[in-house]
């Protein structure tokens, strides 16, 4: 390895590939996927975050070195064994950094090695950031139609944020280092200034995708690409291929029509499409006819997503068999084949926790993902309420605070959303986390799903399903 950084040192530039970001957040530097469909993160330690910063697509690999030996006082054999080694894990096995001359508009970032440092003896390695990554937003509560498999609460509001605080608040977002954004609702779109809080959110420069059944009709559609949406995503989600059954999903008349009107007008105006699509018993076997279809009509970037337990909205006869699992599954990867520029995902699974056999669940328990909520990502709702996932009731009990009285960092910091993110083991005496030995080790590492622990069980306070001491628990998707 040390043999191909000498010869490749003096002409290899690299650069932080385009879907990664670093920040600086007071006590750590957080690397993180710059992303609204992929939620990674890792700390890192700051002199790290320094080495990485001097590639800034300018530099050899032979300047950084030099570069490295000044800075840290290294001698020139230690900071190219250093860099072969960060090299190693940033370049060639996890493409962090990535050669200029392959970033095809040449438009990467540049951090200054100064922002990574941190004051001597100060650095944390625990996960909860000063600030959040991504922010969830939801500014209107409820949406023009009522879909079959909807987990949103839509509680009825008096009174929702105005376009002046939303812009107060993404401001204090921005400046505190938040870069992304997934809207959700009710339907985001049905809010009264729409159009101003995009515009706040392209002016800040946020990667947002935006998620709608409302019409977009051509004047919108063109009013929306002379905003400069650039490589942000919308989605329109369509369930079905047939008018009956894409409006039966839904349960509004004429959906199927206005959906495809959206997608026609969005690709008209050069916005970026995804589509989402919902499966039942009902509707999955129209799935593959309705991709080849929109396929057709320029959308390539898709999702297929199995029905999952609704805390609001929940029906047993919505889940899909195991055989429609398969069959869909061969059915996507069968139309994948056919049109290669098609970018299908399938998110299907049956979640039963209670089928996982023991050694089985105990593994994938260990190797679970982090939840974000609370740690690194905030929702806020369209009254300015601030909660920990978007699928939570809207009660105080689940309250972190109100962004309509608060500042962003406040709610954030605050003695109450630390006690809503990491609650008191006093607070589980009716359950197994009580006395369970890494009750600490399990919430301030990678958190638990207090959405599926509520869904499960009827509160927060019990493990998640999946967590391998739990009781008993009904099947999730």
């Amino acid at each position: 390895m040390e043999t191909t950084l000498k010869v490749k040192a003096s002409e290899l530039k690299l650069c932080m590939a385009e879907g990664w970001r670093m920040r600086n957040d007071r006590q750590r530097v957080v690397l993180y996927k710059y992303s609204t469909e992929e939620a990674e993160w890792r700390i890192i330690p700051p002199h790290i975050g320094v080495m990485l910063s001097l590639f800034d697509g300018e530099r050899t690999v032979q300047d950084v070195a030099q570069s490295v030996e000044s800075l840290f006082g290294m001698t020139t054999k230690d900071a190219r064994a250093y860099l072969t080694q960060l090299l190693a894990a940033f370049h060639a096995k996890d493409p962090v950094l990535v050669n200029s001359s392959s970033v095809t508009d040449g438009d990467w970032c540049v951090y200054d090695p100064a922002e990574m440092i941190i004051a001597e003896n100060a650095f944390q390695p625990n996960k909860r950031l000063e600030a959040p990554l991504s922010l969830l937003l939801m500014p209107f509560n409820t949406c023009d139609v009522s879909c079959r498999y909807c987990y949103a609460e839509r509680k009825p509001l008096q009174n929702i944020l105005p376009i002046e605080r939303w812009r107060e608040i993404l401001t204090e977002a921005a400046d505190a280092g938040v870069s992304m954004v997934t809207f959700s609702g009710g339907d985001p779109m049905r809010y009264p200034g729409i159009m101003p809080l995009l515009d706040i959110l392209v002016e800040r420069d946020f990667l947002f995708l935006m998620s709608t059944k409302s019409l977009i009709t051509d004047k919108m559609a063109r009013e929306l690409a002379e905003l400069g949406l650039g490589k942000r995503l919308f989605q329109i989600s369509i369930d079905a291929w047939t008018p009956e059954m894409a409006d039966h999903m839904v349960q509004r008349p004429g959906y199927r029509e206005r959906a495809f009107e959206s997608i026609k007008n969005l690709l008209r105006h050069n916005i970026k499409v995804r589509t989402n699509t919902v499966c039942t018993p009902e509707n999955y076997r129209e799935a593959p006819t309705l991709l080849r279809k929109l396929h057709e009509l320029g959308v390539t970037k898709s999702t297929v997503t199995t029905y999952g337990r609704s805390l609001f909205r929940h029906d047993d006869a919505l889940f899909v068999s195991a055989g429609h699992m398969d069959w869909l599954r061969d059915e996507i990867n069968q139309l994948k084949s056919e049109l290669p520029d098609a970018d299908v995902s399938f998110n299907g699974n049956i979640v039963d926790h209670n089928a996982t056999p023991p050694a089985e669940k105990e593994q994938a328990w260990l190797g679970r993902a982090n939840c974000s909520g609370g740690m690194t990502s905030m929702t806020i709702c369209a009254d300015g309420r601030v909660i920990l996932c978007e699928q939570m009731p809207h009660d105080d009990i689940y309250t972190a605070g109100n962004l309509a009285e608060q500042d962003f960092l406040e709610v954030w910091n605050s003695p109450r959303m630390l006690e809503i993110a990491y609650p008191s083991r006093n607070l589980f005496k009716d359950s197994v986390c009580y006395d369970c030995t890494t009750f600490d080790e399990c919430h301030k590492d990678k958190g638990y799903c207090f959405r599926d622990a509520l869904n499960s069980y009827g509160s927060i306070y019990q493990p998640p399903p999946n967590c391998p001491k739990a009781p008993p628990s009904p099947r999730l998707g």
